[in-house]
């Protein structure tokens, strides 16, 4: 292992915090494939998830008491149904195609609440669980929940503390469902990087604590268009086959 294999994926952890704790989602999107550049794909899933989960973990601690219960029954038990589900169908369907027509949606869903129609253009509270399904069963499919969880989530007219903290808290519990089946294929792995992991964990905290400055001294009409903006070039990457 070279000082290099170490230094970038740890600045790119810090970076990425800080810029992702306000969209909800984009850490583990960022910090994958920079560590696919260093090291083999299994190590590179393993300690980017552990990072994701502890670095979720630290940001739900920051944002917890904002938790909307009500939010997270109605949304967070249907979007991880939705999301086995699509992992399960995912051998049979063309994950291709379905990233591309995520992507659209994605870019659809983003100019939408960029452009202020969002407001004018929300899902009725009686019908909003079936938005759940759908972002848990896509993000299933093609792997990119965060994303798509934002998107679904700008439809609640929420505090931007709520909306981190219940994205947040949801995601802790995508990370808690899958992580064992890697530790349980990759003990070997988390043994030998230990070092790497709790280097990259760290830089990925401290870049938390940045993003949390920076998220203080925003209004909530800035923070929807950032997470807009984010929705958008997450969109724009599946639809070109990038992601």
């Amino acid at each position: 292992m070279t000082e290099m294999n170490i230094i970038i994926p740890v600045i790119v952890a810090f970076l990425a915090a800080a810029l992702t704790l306000m969209t909800g989602f984009g850490l583990g999107t960022i910090l994958t494939p920079v560590f696919l550049l260093f090291y083999d794909v299994k190590i590179a899933i393993l300690i980017v998830a552990v990072v994701h989960l502890l670095n979720n973990l630290l940001k739900f601690s920051l944002f917890s008491r904002h938790l909307n219960i009500e939010i997270l029954k109605r949304f967070g038990i249907l979007t991880i149904t939705g999301a086995f589900i699509g992992a399960f169908l995912q051998g049979w369907m063309n994950s291709d195609a379905v990233k591309v027509l995520l992507g659209i949606s994605l870019i659809f869903l983003g100019l939408k609440e960029a452009s202020g129609l969002g407001e004018k253009a929300r899902l009725p509270k009686r019908i909003d669980f079936i938005g759940g399904f759908l972002s848990g069963l896509l993000g299933g499919l093609v792997g990119n929940q965060g994303a798509i969880r934002s998107a679904y989530l700008l439809n609640y007219n929420i505090p931007k503390e709520t909306f981190i903290a219940t994205a947040t808290i949801i995601a802790s519990v995508v990370d808690v469902t899958r992580i064992p089946l890697y530790i349980v294929n990759g003990r070997e792995i988390l043994a030998n990087n230990t070092t790497l992991l709790f280097i990259t964990t760290i830089s990925a905290f401290a870049g938390t604590f940045i993003g949390k400055k920076l998220f203080e001294k925003i209004s909530l009409n800035v923070f929807r268009l950032y997470i807009s903006i984010g929705i958008i070039i997450i969109g724009a990457l599946l639809t070109l086959g990038v992601i």
